[in-house]
């Protein structure tokens, strides 16, 4: 209960915060009368509803560090781990690590991030050229981890509200992966199906899984021989290979690893590991085409005769179906300057190598199989192991340039060729109008149209 008591020509409020012995005595001073009663009044609205948050000085930078060390550690991947904490350290702590926690507001973030986009410097990024200015996309990395933390902080009553929630971001529009169409992913296997060289067969078998089994690289270097089952041509998708540092190793309890393969150079500060996926909805079974069925099974023999040419000492034989010749794993940075090197060798002008990546292929397989299964998105949810439909609609859902062209040969006959049109309100097309502009607009509508239209000429 908060008391009231005048202190000369003003007012204070007195009411006591904290438990056992931590339980102590707090005086807000230099009040009007009415500000008194009325800041009384909210203090035993919060205590009824057990809404009030203690005063406490803990700042900024400590609070960040607590919630990175019993959050972070407990939730994020180690790829999420290293990028977040790498924002905070480069964005958050040099501009606000001595701040009070509960001095942030809603106009405060609004004032950081135009900071962040009109002044502050970005951080030097190895490799790359600097920019002037940090990007909006960096910006919306970064309001996505305080967002988070700022949620914890309140759970753990730190503060009464996220000032993050309500928020005002920079304009920032994300950019679609580049797909490679269907007929320039048969283009990339015809040019690599050379069984006479390894490094170029491995490739068009990598690309094959990937297509086939929309798989992600990180899957495909991890796939072992021993999770197919050759018989039933399935493939049991439970483990990735990654490059994790050795100290996060100990620190991060999400990820469980399967197997570390021998560092081959001493005193290396990371390890590669097979390790179980980041979550459970990418584990799952994969059915694979009788095609890709014989390619897998030119490259074991493939691999089989390097071991017995190699010896056990030249060979080191780790299960892998995509693995260097002498069997040691692949990451997937290489998956992708090897496939990225074999699209510069092909030299076709209709595909830009700098915006196309090995996860491209995957891309290319989910807009397919969205289409060959006439929408079905919990299916192709399943086949790429995304944990919900959303992923497959707003990410991956390609449309080719190509079945838009066919899809307006197909309105133009089936509609108007039909007299359909006629058979709409004479003189007021409207509906048909509606139905072009729709499809025009969202392009996700694009595969119910046409299903309707197969539907309707069965």
């Amino acid at each position: 209960m908060a008391s009231i008591i005048k202190r000369g020509k003003t007012y204070s409020i007195v009411h006591y915060e904290g438990t056992g012995k931590d339980r102590h005595q707090v005086w807000e001073s230099g009040l009007s009368y009415t500000a008194a009663k009325a800041r009384k009044a909210k203090l035993e609205l919060e205590e009824a509803e057990n809404t009030h948050v203690d005063q406490n000085n803990i700042t900024v930078g400590q609070f960040l560090e607590e919630f990175t060390e019993k959050y972070g550690a407990k939730k994020w991947a180690a790829s999420t781990y290293d990028g977040n904490v790498g924002l905070l350290r480069n964005y958050v702590y040099p501009y606000w690590g001595d701040r009070k926690l509960i001095s942030i507001r809603t106009k405060t973030v609004d004032d950081y991030y135009h900071f962040l986009q009109h002044e502050a410097e970005p951080a030097a990024n190895m490799g790359k050229p600097r920019r002037e200015r940090i990007s909006p996309s960096t910006i919306h990395d970064i309001h996505k981890v305080l967002r988070c933390a700022f949620n914890q902080a309140k759970r753990w009553e730190y503060i009464a509200k996220n000032p993050f929630l309500d928020a005002t971001l920079p304009d920032y529009k994300e950019k679609k992966r580049q797909a490679l169409t269907p007929e320039q992913i048969l283009r990339v296997l015809d040019y690599t199906d050379r069984p006479e060289y390894y490094d170029c067969y491995l490739i068009h078998c990598a690309v094959q899984l990937a297509f086939a089994c929309c798989m992600r690289g990180g899957e495909v270097g991890g796939a072992q021989w021993e999770r197919l089952d050759a018989q039933n041509q399935v493939l049991y998708i439970d483990r990735v290979i990654d490059r994790v540092d050795k100290d996060l190793l100990k620190k991060l309890t999400k990820i469980e690893v399967l197997f570390k393969f021998p560092n081959l150079f001493p005193g290396t500060k990371s390890v590669i590991v097979l390790k179980q996926p980041k979550t459970e909805g990418s584990i799952r079974n994969v059915y694979i085409p009788d095609t890709v069925m014989q390619k897998l099974s030119i490259l074991r023999s493939m691999q089989e005769a390097m071991r017995a040419d190699f010896g056990d000492d030249g060979y080191m034989d780790y299960g892998l179906i995509i693995s260097q010749a002498n069997g040691r794993p692949i990451m997937t940075e290489h998956l992708n300057q090897r496939f990225k090197d074999i699209l510069s060798d092909m030299d076709s002008s209709d595909i830009n190598v700098s915006d196309i990546v090995f996860h491209s292929i995957r891309h290319t397989s989910a807009g397919m199989k969205l289409k060959l299964s006439h929408g079905d998105l919990k299916t192709v949810q399943a086949e790429g192991g995304w944990n919900t439909p959303d992923m497959v609609t707003k990410r991956y859902a390609h449309i080719i340039d190509e079945d838009r062209r066919k899809l307006a040969e197909m309105m133009e006959r089936n509609i108007y060729g039909n007299g359909i049109a006629n058979e709409l309100h004479p003189g007021s097309p409207s509906e048909l109008q509606t139905l072009m502009e729709l499809t025009k607009s969202d392009p996700s509508l694009l595969t119910k149209v046409i299903q309707d239209i197969q539907s309707a000429n069965m």
